[in-house]
């Protein structure tokens, strides 16, 4: 890996997540190493990884997709 601002480090759970997640079949490796690194560089997401309405008719279900979940997990 590339060197980035913030240190990137992998919890227990993040390694069993990261594990399921590419058993699904529709994982794409270099796109979420791609939206990490920006994350540990401090840039700003492309408007594609940005928080969105789950449900359009509902505003209190905010999200975004599995994939930015991941890395989103910040204590």
């Amino acid at each position: 890996m590339t060197k980035t601002k913030y240190k990137i480090t992998e919890t227990n759970k993040f390694k069993k997540d990261y594990k399921k997640i590419k058993l699904r079949g529709n994982f794409n490796e270099k796109e979420f190493i791609t939206v990490v690194t920006m994350l540990a560089n401090d840039e700003k997401l492309p408007e594609k990884y940005e928080n969105h309405l789950l449900e359009p008719k509902s505003e209190r279900y905010m999200g975004m997709p599995y994939k930015a979940q991941l890395t989103f997990n910040v204590y």
